[in-house]
């Protein structure tokens, strides 16, 4: 039994809540807060998910708090993530929300509370390793719910204080634990969709935030040879086949965005396929940076099965990365997360894609 205090993350979803009673459980003072991160008409805190928390939180009867951070997750978030689109890359949002909201300043609150830990519902784990004496943040236990690469922009000073309580759960334990706990979320469904984008139109909102007009331009094959034309680069992301309007009597997908001369070139599957890419921003985490190439899983983005490649580190924090076999749809904008076994060594953001 443990009398720390801890602040819980409370989304209004199964998983956080069960976090909170599950610590609650343990002992723990629980104290629970929501993050309104942006307007009503989204996937992101809306006032039925606030409700659900504090239903949540009446029912474990632990302090819950509702706070808002609109102008810090327009910022940090929501101008990255139209940025992003505007130069032809594919964005992360949730990658860079976690170390700056959820991580950054939400974690300062929860010391602000005089709390130990700050805790999430996120399936990952974090642990010490004794040899280095450095926090490993590792995969969860149900590879098709883990977020480790979500997390993987953390730094060591934040993994020593957060806590991850179901990250060894497999997400049909969580809902019998939610019913266990008469938690009212047991059965909520999960959102997919970009949690300001509800209706998923990047075009319109991606317009609408940054009062820029898109101008239409050619849409190319690998020759250089014109195919069609397309409304504007931003919404367009690499592999995609749906709503190109280019009918060519077989698949074809975009292999390469360019928002300096507002081209789209497409091709076929195997042309999705590289091996190399440059990559910046590297961040060491579970190790310190290395000095030498070395040999990761690298995961190039959420779902992806992490692959064999060899990293080579540049002084300026860019790294060279080369897969073994070649990997689809490479994308710029998107992070490249390297593993050691189960634990995140490190991550970058991956910036150029090479034959």
């Amino acid at each position: 039994m443990s009398e720390e205090k801890v602040v819980v993350a409370m989304s209004g979803g199964v998983d956080s809540s069960v976090a909170a009673a599950f610590l609650k459980e343990k002992g723990y003072q629980v104290i629970g807060i929501t993050i309104r991160m942006w307007g009503d008409k989204n996937r992101c805190c809306v006032p039925g998910d606030v409700e659900d928390a504090k239903k949540v939180a009446r029912i474990l009867d632990i302090p819950h708090h509702v706070i808002s951070m609109h102008d810090l997750f327009k910022e940090q978030v929501v101008d990255y993530f139209i940025s992003e689109y505007l130069k032809g890359r594919t964005p992360n949002p949730c990658a860079v929300c976690n170390p700056s909201i959820k991580f950054g300043d939400l974690l300062k609150k929860a010391f602000e509370l005089k709390a130990a830990y700050l805790a999430t519902g996120h399936y990952a784990t974090v642990s010490l390793n004794p040899q280095n004496y450095r926090y490993m943040l590792k995969r969860g236990k149900e590879r098709g719910k883990d977020q480790s690469y979500f997390l993987a922009r953390l730094s060591q000073e934040t993994l020593k204080s957060v806590m991850f309580p179901i990250g060894n759960f497999p997400k049909k334990k969580i809902r019998l634990l939610a019913e266990r706990f008469h938690l009212p979320v047991a059965s909520k469904t999960e959102s997919q969709e970009v949690c300001f984008i509800p209706d998923g139109d990047l075009t319109s909102f991606i317009k609408r935030y940054s009062g820029k007009s898109m101008n239409e331009g050619p849409i190319e094959d690998q020759t250089g040879k014109v195919l069609g034309k397309h409304p504007g680069v931003i919404g367009y992301t690499i592999g995609q086949r749906k709503g190109l309007g280019i009918a060519l009597g077989k698949p074809v997908y975009v292999t390469e965005i360019n928002a300096k001369t507002n081209t789209i070139t497409i091709g076929n599957n195997e042309d999705l396929y590289k091996r190399r890419l440059a990559a910046t921003g590297t961040h060491w985490l579970s190790i310190p940076a290395i000095k030498e190439p070395a040999r990761f899983r690298v995961r190039i983005r959420h779902k992806h099965k992490p692959a064999w490649a060899k990293v080579t580190q540049r002084d300026n924090k860019v790294s060279e990365i080369e897969f073994d076999e070649p990997q689809r749809a490479l994308t710029p904008g998107q992070l490249a997360v390297f593993y050691q076994d189960d634990a995140v060594a490190g991550s970058a953001w991956i910036d150029r894609v090479y034959n």
